[in-house]
């Protein structure tokens, strides 16, 4: 029982996951600089709001948790090393909760929306080293967002999982399910504005 809502997670998102996934294309062998640079920038304008619309209405009892999770000064990092200069964070373009954001009014809501972004830290460790390769990168020097947790993400993986089954109770399962969705759905909006009025969007 511990891993229905994992399953069910992954299952019905994975459409999603693969639509973003295919959309990003950070495997790519001709990935550039400034293209980099700028995909990073529209990543910040995303997770930053979001961290704070989760922190707004994580339980107490989970702040903790929920802190040691949080990646948007990663991105900040990495877009200092690429730049060579510390850019004012506000002077890059922001999601707007209400209308950029998945809705976050429950439990089951904020750890499926959660899991969208634990899950990519999975992801990152086959980004990261690209990255690092195709533009020739100092070690943590401008791809910290895609090594994320680094030797932990195993543990921390399995610390959400868990956590996440023993948070949001089998009635929350669905709600779950529609915020991971909509997480992909308004991560892909925000991150990839040119494809949302192409066929590829609606296929």
């Amino acid at each position: 029982m511990s891993h229905d809502l994992l399953s069910r997670l992954k299952h019905e998102t994975a459409a999603c996951h693969t639509r973003l996934e295919n959309a990003l294309d950070m495997m790519r062998g001709d990935l550039q600089r400034d293209e980099y640079i700028a995909l990073l920038e529209r990543f910040y304008g995303y997770v930053a709001p979001w961290e704070n619309a989760i922190s707004a209405v994580m339980p107490a009892s989970l702040k903790t948790f929920f802190d040691a999770r949080r990646k948007a000064h990663w991105l900040a990092s990495d877009l200092d090393a690429l730049t060579g200069e510390r850019r004012p964070t506000g002077s890059v373009p922001h999601a707007d909760a209400l209308y950029d954001l998945p809705q976050l009014n429950n439990i089951g809501a904020i750890f499926g929306s959660m899991y969208v972004m634990e899950g990519s830290t999975l992801g990152g460790r086959f980004i990261a080293p690209h990255v690092a390769q195709m533009l020739s990168l100092e070690p943590g020097q401008g791809n910290a967002y895609f090594e994320g947790y680094g030797a932990r993400t195993g543990s921390m993986w399995n610390a959400f999982r868990e956590t996440a089954a023993a948070s949001v109770p089998e009635s929350l399962y669905d709600d779950a399910v529609r915020a991971a969705i909509a997480t992909f759905e308004t991560m892909q909006a925000w991150l990839c504005p040119e494809l949302q009025d192409s066929p590829e969007a609606s296929a």
